[in-house]
């Protein structure tokens, strides 16, 4: 059996091994994220032919984001809507086949969450939604209906909720991770974590360009990218 000596060593060890691992995520400020960038990382659509699928994963922070700088809503009321909708992970869905006539007739659609470890999470009931984000959603759905015209009529919203069995984030947003979104367990949209457009961009030590935040070298030189941030 080890004394204590050597085990508070061997357990100082293991934890400087650790943290040399960990690579560290630097998060842009909401003011300097990019809003088309960042919808291109949340929304991925598949086209068959005349049928297309999409996927919409909407983050607490893409609203924070759309939000940002608002002339027309207070930062107390944003605050407060931003808090309502960080309750729950929210997904918009559109599975849809294009007639001979040019219009979208929609199609039946289960979604899932399927998490890093392989767990699998179902859209919640509406029932087990507060009433609050409720609320929240019903004002989100004839907006988006009104400013995505046609395609906003075929957007469908699942509600998960954000926690597993262990307390932790199924959608960690500063994490390594990965997640996919399945559609009648046949269609997988994945999800790596954290959002390129939502990590500071590193710099290249040979020519000082800034590229992708969640590259740990550069693709051209080699080199190990540096933190702008320390």
């Amino acid at each position: 059996m080890l004394s204590t000596k050597k085990a508070i060593v061997l357990l100082a060890f293991f934890t400087i091994t650790f943290s040399f691992a960990q690579e560290k995520i630097v998060l842009k400020n909401i003011d300097q994220i990019d809003i088309s960038d960042l919808t291109k990382d949340i929304q991925i659509v598949k086209k068959n032919k005349d049928n297309f699928k999409m996927i919409w994963w909407i983050p607490t922070e893409y609203w924070e984001v759309v939000m940002n700088g608002s002339r027309i809503v207070n930062s107390k009321d944003i605050n407060s809507f931003v808090t309502i909708l960080d309750e729950y992970v929210l997904v918009a869905s559109m599975n849809s086949e294009l007639t001979a006539y040019g219009n979208f007739k929609p199609k039946y659609s289960n979604i899932q969450i399927l998490d890093k470890s392989g767990t699998v999470y179902d859209e919640l009931e509406e029932s087990e939604i507060s009433a609050e984000y409720l609320e929240v959603l019903s004002v989100l759905k004839p907006s988006m209906t009104q400013t995505l015209g046609e395609l906003g009529k075929q957007l469908k919203f699942h509600v998960f909720k954000k926690r597993d069995k262990q307390g932790k984030l199924i959608t960690p947003m500063t994490e390594f991770s990965k997640f996919s979104i399945v559609m009648n367990q046949k269609s997988r949209f994945n999800i790596k974590l954290p959002l390129a457009s939502m990590v500071e961009e590193k710099m290249c030590p040979e020519d000082d360009e800034l590229v992708n935040g969640n590259w740990k070298y550069c693709p051209w030189h080699g080199k190990k990218l540096k933190l702008q941030t320390k």
